[in-house]
């Protein structure tokens, strides 16, 4: 109630503010200053309207505002290096005269800005990207808007050599998630993920996005770590007026809403966890280092106290049946700029939240499977595969969204400004997931079910200032930009509860299936991440004139990070000690078979019907820690007029250490914190056959490196609004946290399991990027561009079916080298006013050299000890595409303006990417491909007037079935491995600007 209050508070201000200012009889001029040379805002010009004795400064943003009396007046804009310039204005009362100037062209023109030029439009973005020192493409709020995406992770999908995993991991021109950063208004932030290091961009709801920039080549002022690219979002800023705005929506999905659904009470309104499913507090209040589990008369807990601990679990097993509701959202958003003094101090507040809610069904089939070969695995094309496991599962899945981001900037005079950005979003999977299946290791047909709910939360806060620097000259201030950050990532997974029947394969299917009676059945999981990151950037740029005069300058800086990460997790189960009963037929649920009082009640031998204890056998939890030190140098110059050098350096020094262990063995002083330090390969090798060493390094990857990463790009005008590109750049990817850290789980039975690799080293790339790129005028837009990677040590996922088991292993390891060749291209434009067309495709060839065919020969022959480093793994292929490249990818976008003021929109827009490997085989088990797939959606937008506007939309409106396959070479035909249908979206939503 309390936060309701405040922003009832905070919206009677400012409409009392707003109010008072309509009521005011003066007018205002206001607009923005360009510099027609780099396209960058012009700092400090000075406005004069000399009849009325007054003047104003342009801010950092090239914006300013003069207030005056109604009439007509000459206004003079100057600035030391450029040329005077007049205008006549004529102010209305109670209204704002725009009036926008460029700077050194020859030829005056004026430049069409709304809403303080703050990206957000096509035209803006495309004259940013003209003027960038970078090969970049970008998506602003004003295309988001009439797209039928509903966060971040829809909405990259659609730019220039992107692509997705996973539904919200984004792979830049055909490099893996892991191979780009995500950095929220130019701060790196923290990943929700235990297992992967890039941020999940479904946490982005896109009625808070202003824009998201895909950096795709390096220049020194951004961080070193990406390869495929930098993706940088953007959260919208305060208006230059007041304006308030609210949405209201609903959704219908064709495989879920109104059909069976399955669900169970977890997680609350927003998306957060409740409070009965966190662990029992009898629980929390023992150590984590000592096992929730019956002790001895040689020490432990006493088993009466385990007893009692087990009967304040929730008790639920079985999820409710009803019927699927419709997906739902709202949105709000509230802003101004105050106006404090007459001298230019001013306040600038913008709120804004979201909520968003759906709902779907998918049956989804897995396949699993061993290699066999008559004569020998590594002749390929005799290999054969056979089901190891199989899978029929139906999912019910429920996301949740809740974003809110309130930004804040204050002037307290010009040339000085102060911000506060605040992100908090809270994203939620609340799933039920039945499923069918075969054991083909044990030979029996298994009956699971599994509860599941995930909350993923994200705050972070930025905190910095922009500076202008006059150091007594008339020529251009310096500028300093400094920012401190502070970014908090939490991933709650409470009370994963499983249950699994079975019987064997061969009986008639009459026979009614039992109780696994061990893990998985009846157990339950509870898992938290948290990943904190603590960092400062300062940057100072000194301007000055190139030998002919050109407008130059040089930036240098450094910036600071800490990050810091642990997961645990804890898993909890339950043995019989009477034997079979009725209770284990199926369907029997959990709520009988694991009923609390079984865990009183004694039997004839004096123990309880069920014994409770907390399972520590593998490692289920770790630790990491990094340090990354970073200090740049820039220049920017016109090397002759049209043609521009932004090049330097990059100095990086990193560390990282990531310990993972067993809880309770957490203060073994016989296992202690620290790898083993050796001074070759051969050493290593040795201490660990001699049981000095472990092979997982005691559980313990660590990396130091210091790296210099130079910078070259060059951008030359040859014609008007015409640019060619070039640019060299070295940079690189350090192994995540999770991807060091050796433990494994599996979160249903039979699922596929990640296991770290201690041992990983960084990938260094060389890159290479030429673009042609041309500039037709307002948003359209047309570009052609080349590029090649070459990478040393590239990581990748690979696959290690293990002997016995039905769930297959899975881990990272560094390929020996990769190369990445590509074309992209973009074309935007619009015909007779009445039709706009737009496409981007682009085409990627790679190649992974895994390891020499000496090496491979070597480690078949048993020459090579499996121990070594250079041969961690058993590939299938030691020559392939890299993991998760398409060949290719297209973007499709239609839009028909059913009336002359455009206000109606029918568009078209279809995404395809071709096939891909979803995961690299081992041990003779060959790559699966997911097969590529085009997504179409329709969306109809109306606007009625400035205030109320409509849009309907229709996504994958083909219901295109995914799909995953493995390649049976010995009879040459595809096998499945995966596949699913998500079934047609409509939505209808609603917005009002008041």
């Amino acid at each position: 109630m309390n936060l309701i209050k405040k922003i009832i508070i905070l919206l009677t201000l400012f409409l009392a503010t707003s109010l008072s200012i309509f009521a005011q009889s003066n007018g205002s001029v206001k607009g923005t200053i360009i510099d027609s040379e780099n396209g960058e805002p012009v700092f400090g010009a000075t406005i004069v309207v000399r009849s009325e004795k007054k003047f104003a400064k342009t801010d950092f943003d090239g914006k300013y505002t003069l207030d005056l009396p109604p009439g007509t007046y000459q206004v003079e804009y100057q600035m030391y290096g450029y040329g005077p310039q007049n205008r006549t204005i004529v102010v209305a009362a109670g209204k704002a005269s725009q009036m926008n100037v460029t700077f050194g062209a020859q030829v005056l023109q004026t430049v069409e800005v709304k809403d303080r030029a703050l990206n957000e439009s096509d035209a803006a973005l495309l004259q940013l990207q003209k003027k960038s020192a970078t090969v970049s493409d970008s998506i602003g709020a004003e295309s988001i808007k009439k797209s039928p995406d509903s966060s971040a992770n829809e909405i990259v999908k659609r730019v220039t050599g992107i692509t997705l995993i996973g539904g919200k991991y984004v792979f830049v021109r055909g490099l893996g998630e892991r191979y780009s950063s995500t950095y929220l208004n130019d701060a790196y932030i923290p990943s929700t993920e235990p297992d992967k290091r890039v941020v999940p961009l479904d946490l982005f709801p896109a009625s808070l996005i202003k824009n998201i920039r895909i950096i795709k080549t390096f220049v020194p002022e951004e961080s070193a770590e990406f390869s495929g690219g930098l993706v940088k979002i953007e959260t919208k800023e305060y208006p230059d007026e007041f304006t308030m705005k609210v949405g209201l929506g609903i959704g219908y999905n064709s495989n879920t809403t109104r059909n069976k659904w399955q669900t169970f009470n977890g997680g609350d309104f927003f998306g957060r966890p409740t409070a009965n499913q966190e662990l029992p507090s009898i629980v929390k209040s023992v150590p984590e280092y000592l096992p929730f589990e019956p002790g001895s008369r040689f020490g432990g807990i006493n088993p009466s106290l385990i007893s009692l601990g087990a009967t304040t679990f929730p008790s639920t097993w079985t999820p409710d049946t009803t019927k699927a509701p419709y997906d739902k959202n709202f949105n709000f958003t509230v802003g101004n700029t105050f106006k404090l003094t007459e001298s230019g101090q001013r306040l600038g507040v913008l709120f804004g939240t979201t909520h968003s809610v759906d709902y779907r069904f998918k049956r989804q089939k897995d396949v699993r499977y061993i290699p066999g070969n008559p004569v020998n695995l590594s002749l390929k094309d005799l290999t054969t595969v056979s089901p190891l496991q199989t899978q029929d599962a139906d999912i019910y899945l429920e996301e949740r969204l809740f974003g809110n981001n309130l930004n804040l900037a204050y002037e307290p005079m010009s040339g000085q400004q102060f911000f506060l950005k605040n992100f908090y979003s809270v994203s939620s999977e609340k799933s039920v997931r039945e499923s069918v299946g075969t054991n083909n290791i044990d030979n029996f047909q298994f009956f699971s079910q599994t509860n599941d709910f995930i909350s993923r939360q994200l705050f972070n806060s930025s905190f910095g200032g922009k500076h202008s620097i006059n150091l007594g000259s008339i020529g251009r201030p310096h500028t300093l930009d400094w920012q401190m950050n502070y970014g908090e990532a939490k991933r709650d997974e409470p009370n994963l509860t499983q249950q699994v029947w079975r019987r064997p394969q061969t009986s008639p299917v009459t026979t009614v299936p039992t109780r696994l009676g061990n893990n998985p059945d009846g157990s339950r999981f509870y898992s938290t991440a948290n990943d904190t990151v603590r960092s400062f950037s300062v940057a100072y740029e000194i301007p000055f004139d190139q030998w002919n005069g050109l407008k130059s300058s040089f930036k240098f800086g450094g910036s600071a990070l800490d990050r810091f990460k642990s997961f645990t997790f804890r898993e909890f189960g339950s043995k019989s000690n009477v034997g079979a009963t009725t209770n284990d037929l199926y369907p029997v649920p959990g709520e009988l078979v694991y009923n609390p009082l079984e865990f009183l009640r004694t039997n004839s031998t004096g123990l309880a019907n069920r014994t409770f204890s907390e399972r520590q056998v593998e490692p289920n939890a770790y630790d990491a820690y990094q340090k990354l030190h970073s200090y740049f140098s820039q220049i920017d110059i016109p090397l002759f007029s049209k043609f521009r050098f932004i090049g330097g350096a990059r100095y990086e020094d990193s560390y990282q250490k990531v310990k993972t262990f067993v809880l309770k063995e957490q203060f073994d002083v016989r296992k202690p914190g620290y790898g083993c330090e050796t001074g070759s390969e051969g050493e290593r090798i040795l201490l660990v056959k001699n049981n000095i060493c472990a092979a997982d390094n005691n559980g313990v990857g660590e990396i130091r490196t210091k790296d210099v990463l130079p910078s070259a790009n060059f951008v030359y005008e040859f014609l008007k609004d015409q640019n060619l590109r070039f640019g060299y750049t070295q940079t690189l990817t350090r192994p995540d946290f999770r991807e060091m850290s050796p433990f494994a789980f599996t979160p249903y039975f039979g699922g596929d399991r990640i296991r770290g690799n201690p041992n990983l080293q960084r990938t260094y790339i060389h890159n290479f990027d030429f673009r042609y790129e041309y500039f037709m005028g307002g948003a359209n837009y047309a570009a052609v561009g080349v590029f090649h990677k070459d990478l040393s040590n590239p990581i990748e996922l690979i696959g290690q079916p293990v002997a016995g088991q039905i769930s297959p292993f899975f881990t990272y390891a560094n390929a020996s080298r990769a190369t990445i060749r590509g074309v992209e291209l973009d074309f935007r434009r619009e015909f007779f006013d009445r039709f706009r067309f737009e496409t981007n495709v682009f085409f990627i060839k790679s190649l992974v050299n895994v390891m020499t065919w000496e090496q491979f020969t070597i480690g078949k022959a048993g020459i090579l000890d499996p121990i070594d480093r250079s041969f961690s793994y058993d590939p299938t292929n030691i020559r392939r595409p890299l993991q998760g490249q398409s060949d290719f990818v297209a973007n499709l976008k239609f839009d028909v303006y059913l009336n002359k003021l455009k206000t109606t929109t029918i568009g078209l827009y279809y995404n395809y990417f071709g096939d891909r490997i979803f995961v690299v085989g081992a041990n003779g088990t060959p790559d699966a491909y997911e097969r590529g797939v085009g997504l179409t959606d329709i969306v109809f937008s109306h606007k009625i007037d400035e205030k109320l506007d409509f849009k309907f939309a229709a996504k994958n409106v083909t219901d295109q079935r995914f799909k995953i396959y493995v390649k049976d070479e010995l009879l040459n035909e595809e096998k499945l491995f995966r596949s699913y249908r998500e079934g047609v979206s409509f939505s209808m939503s609603a917005g009002y600007k008041f």
